[in-house]
Parts: C-alpha cells; sequence; structure tokens
C-alpha cells in the first residue's frame, strides 16, 4: 500500500473513531429516563445517521485496502 492510500486510511479511521464516540454519547444520553418520545426518537435517529456513517467509511476503508493488495499481489504475478 502506498503512503497516500495508507494515510487515507488512517483518516477514515480517524473519523470512524470520532463518530463512534459521538454514537456511544448520543446513547447514554438516550438512556435518561426523563426523555421525551420525541427525545428519545432524536437520540435514536442521531444513532442512525451515525451507524450510516460509519458502514460508508468502513467500507471505503476496505475498498482502500482491498484495492491495494489487488494492485500488490498483480506486481507480483507479473514479476515472477
Amino acid at each position: 500500500m502506498d503512503d497516500d492510500h495508507r494515510e487515507l486510511a488512517n483518516h477514515l479511521f480517524a473519523a470512524a473513531t470520532a463518530m463512534i464516540e459521538d454514537m456511544a454519547e448520543a446513547a447514554g444520553a438516550g438512556q435518561s429516563p426523563r426523555l421525551s418520545p420525541s427525545q428519545l426518537a432524536d437520540y435514536g435517529q442521531r444513532l442512525q445517521a451515525a451507524a450510516r456513517d460509519v458502514a460508508i467509511i468502513a467500507e471505503a476503508a476496505t475498498i482502500i485496502a482491498n484495492s491495494s493488495f489487488d494492485r500488490s499481489r498483480e506486481l507480483r504475478k507479473h514479476r515472477n
């Protein structure tokens, strides 16, 4: 994997970490027994949106890693 792809993957994982931390905060806040149904729904929607964003980031990181792996495998194949 070249340095640019590795750096991009690292940034994606850092972004995912920040989003997961935000998800944990929303999940914790959603546990309050004093929340109204609309507030609970809001926290649920925040979790859903963040989970979708994290899934997209995870997919992008996987694609970057797999494309780098496939490229290096092709290069090795042509060298032999």
